[in-house]
């Protein structure tokens, strides 16, 4: 016989009531969305649904064509399904999504790793199907944050302008190997290969001009290298298949360069739709914005920050960091009035910058940031990185927590501060106020003095200003 039947006939009659009312608890939880189905998502083969059907759970395959698509929606349908939660893999859930959202399905795009097997239990397709169910069922899924229809295209073009600008970078590397192998240490003479004055030498070099003098000679009045510097700089080995290498990455960076003025170009069109305003109306506000245009390279030709604050009724630029196309992109990631998110606290976890305590015991085991960072995270960080350097209050803020916990753990904070401040401008509206590194060092005195007098006063003791 075997053991676990044998063990359970040896219980007494109270032993086993005991066990079939824990266990009846256990399945007696409460039903939160009884209306819910699960998906199994299986790339471009098949899908699996799984939902209650009779008091039995059925789950059904489905191909991955539109066609298949729509049937599964008509099956969801006439099976009074009203919300569905499905994992995130790659990009097969984006056409799923999209028709379930425009049938009026509440759909929760879930983490992968927040739903992960119990160990021990077979894994297959249709029981992932059934177990989706059965968490979403009883609530204890929470669903991924995708920005609104009208800002999906914008976040998409973001994403993409992203990574041309990391192709052209791409493209600048490989002009500086070209000319670290001809020993033409151009880049090292000047700050910036892509300023005005290396691009007139790197086109020049293409064209076929080799004299380091009549090279020299185009630099820039306000390039900080003297003529001399370029001349010795410009004095190499020019090799054929070298230059070709040369040509080669610059017509590569040309390339990208064009390619990410459509992507901005494409972006405004967006804009412009996104502003409740006659074309006549916005072209006035924007032309009376007091906001520059944005400068450096592949800066958009537009005045974005203007977009932004007519779009969004909020100048994210009044924070210390925050710059027009940082905005714009903030605005891209994540949406206009961030409504998702309940609290600062919530939308500092999302960005994962936000501390994540792992508590036993009473004991703080951690409180490490979590892996892994979504795009707007690494605004904000860059933020933290630009205002590090500054006279401000958050300039001194990083300062002051570098010199305690580090360069990278005081950047993250710093960011989670920006991030915190973003939030309440964007949702509540208020505004930051600038405030100087002296103004935020005086108030850290203040605030070390009132603690310095509450532990002498539970000593007994008082605080007296030294003599002299």
């Amino acid at each position: 016989m075997p053991r676990a039947a044998h063990t359970s006939s040896r219980r007494s009659p109270a032993a086993k009531a005991r066990f079939s009312r824990r266990y009846a608890r256990v399945e007696d939880m409460p039903v939160i969305h009884r209306h819910a189905a699960g998906i199994d998502l299986g790339g471009d083969v098949s899908h699996f649904v799984a939902l209650e059907i009779d008091d039995e759970i059925e789950v059904r395959e489905f191909g991955g064509m539109t066609p298949e698509l729509r049937e599964m929606l008509a099956y969801l349908v006439k099976n009074g399904v009203t919300t569905v939660a499905m994992e995130a893999t790659g990009v097969y859930w984006m056409p799923l999504y999209d028709l379930l959202e425009g049938a009026g399905i509440e759909v929760y795009l879930v983490n992968p790793a927040h739903v992960k097997n119990v160990p021990g239990r077979r894994k297959d397709d249709k029981l992932d199907a059934r177990w989706l169910h059965k968490l979403h069922r009883y609530g204890l899924l929470s669903g991924s944050f995708r920005p609104s229809e009208e800002i999906r295209p914008l976040y998409s073009l973001q994403r993409n302008r992203s990574k041309l600008v990391r192709l052209s970078a791409d493209e600048v590397r490989r002009m500086q190997k070209a000319l670290d192998v001809m020993n033409v240490r151009i880049h090292k003479a000047i700050s910036d290969l892509c300023g005005v004055t290396g691009m007139r030498i790197v086109r020049a070099i293409v064209a076929g001009e080799r004299d380091p003098a009549k090279l020299a000679g185009l630099r820039d009045p306000g390039c900080r290298a003297s003529e001399q510097e370029l001349r010795d700089a410009l004095t190499g080995s020019y090799q054929p298949h070298q230059v070709f290498l040369l040509s080669q990455a610059l017509a590569g960076y040309d390339f990208q360069v064009g390619r990410i003025a459509k992507v901005d170009a494409e972006i405004e069109r967006y804009l412009q739709a996104l502003i409740p305003l006659p074309a006549q109306e916005r072209e006035r506000r924007l032309a009376e914005d007091p906001h520059e245009l944005p400068k450096g390279h592949h800066a958009p030709a537009y005045n974005v920050a203007g977009y932004v604050v007519l779009v969004t009724g909020r100048d994210p630029t009044c924070l210390a960091g925050i710059a027009g196309p940082s905005a714009l992109a903030l605005l891209n990631f994540l949406g206009k009035d961030l409504h998702e998110w309940p609290d600062a606290k919530h939308f500092g976890s999302y960005l994962t910058l936000a501390p994540h305590h792992k508590i036993s015991g009473g004991k703080v085991l951690s409180s490490r940031t979590p892996p892994g960072r979504p795009p707007a995270a690494e605004i904000f960080l860059q933020a933290a990185a630009a205002v590090s350097r500054t006279d401000t209050a958050l300039g001194a803020y990083y300062r002051r927590l570098a010199l305690r916990i580090g360069s990278g753990r005081a950047r993250t904070a710093t960011a989670y501060k920006i991030a915190r401040m973003y939030y309440h401008l964007m949702r509540d509206g208020q505004a930051y106020v600038q405030a100087g590194a002296a103004d935020y060092e005086a108030r850290y005195r203040r605030q070390q003095l009132v603690g310095l007098e509450r532990k002498a006063k539970q000593f007994g003791m008082a605080l007296v200003p030294a003599s002299g």
